[in-house]
């Protein structure tokens, strides 16, 4: 190993010495000063200008019309395939309010519901919640129709470019509000003998006729509304002065019997088995733009 000569390492130690004083020093005048902000005057041609110049208003006092199409995503038994429309008006840039509705059109059935109705056998021990493996895609819950009322936020705007030719603005739309769904599910039936751990048969509410092997009540169904909190965030591009294109997101959080099972484990088929979902759309939306003229800020 290389070692310095005393010399050279007094020197070094001078050196740092006298630096450090210096920084010391320097430290110490400026303690001493009063410090104080710096107005800085902007003179010439961008003199009193705005930050921004030529800016397209996209949405202010304009009505936008969305066709779109959506599917559900992360569900259990079932996906629903979406068909319906969006319409907002707003306010200023940044604020609007809006409505949307659409119908399932077609569902698809997951991995798991195909499983069951391939795989799985009846016996008296699960007779409630799988009368037959081979109808058990028409005892799961269904979403038939989709509503709601909805709040606008665009924070943020900007202009992006693809391969440096094509350019457009795009905004990001998060929104907040209340949705109404058409649920459709399992009729509430109770398995007989009531208790007893083993089911033969079973009576479903509103018949007072005996449902034997249960194959009844599987394809019995009920409808309701529910009523829950949507949210979500929207990516939206304009190509032209009355066109855009929206990517959404969007969750729906409420509770139903995804399967028509015996999820409480109580003998019977009701309200007390419906568990909470987060259920998921992700829409694909064509924007038109009424009046179709883009104003443009000075």
């Amino acid at each position: 190993m290389m070692k310095l000569a005393p010399k050279t390492l007094s020197r070094i130690s001078i050196l740092a010495a006298l630096a450090l004083c210096m920084v010391l020093g320097d430290g110490l005048r400026e303690g001493a000063s009063t410090a104080g902000a710096q107005d800085v005057q902007v003179s010439g041609p961008l003199a009193g200008a705005t930050s921004v110049k030529k800016l397209r208003l996209w949405r202010a006092m304009r009505l936008h019309v969305e066709p779109f199409f959506a599917f559900t995503i992360g569900d259990e038994y079932a996906r629903s395939l979406i068909v319906g429309g969006e319409v907002r008006f707003h306010f200023v840039d940044w604020f609007g309010i809006g409505g949307w509705g659409g119908y399932s059109v077609g569902q698809l059935n997951m991995d798991l519901t195909k499983e069951i109705q391939s795989e799985f056998s009846t016996t008296n021990a699960n007779r409630l919640d799988l009368p037959t493996n081979q109808n058990f895609p028409d005892q799961i819950g269904r979403l038939n129709w989709w509503s709601g009322v909805e709040l606008h936020f665009m924070p943020f705007r900007g202009k992006l470019a693809m391969f440096q030719k094509v350019f457009f603005d795009a905004d990001l739309d998060f929104f907040v509000g209340a949705a109404f769904v058409g649920v459709e599910e399992r009729t509430n039936a109770v398995g007989l003998p009531f208790g007893e751990g083993e089911v033969t048969e079973c009576l479903i509410e509103g018949n007072p006729t005996i449902d034997p092997g249960c194959t009844g009540s599987q394809l019995a169904r009920s409808k309701r509304t529910a009523i829950a909190p949507s949210f979500g965030v929207s990516f939206n591009a304009f190509f032209h002065d009355f066109l855009g294109i929206a990517l959404r997101w969007r969750g729906i959080p409420f509770k139903y019997n995804t399967g028509g099972t015996d999820n409480n484990k109580d003998g019977q088929i009701d309200s007390n088995d419906r568990i909470r979902q987060f259920n998921n759309m992700f829409t694909f939306g064509l924007i038109f733009v009424l009046p179709p003229k883009t104003k443009t800020t000075d």
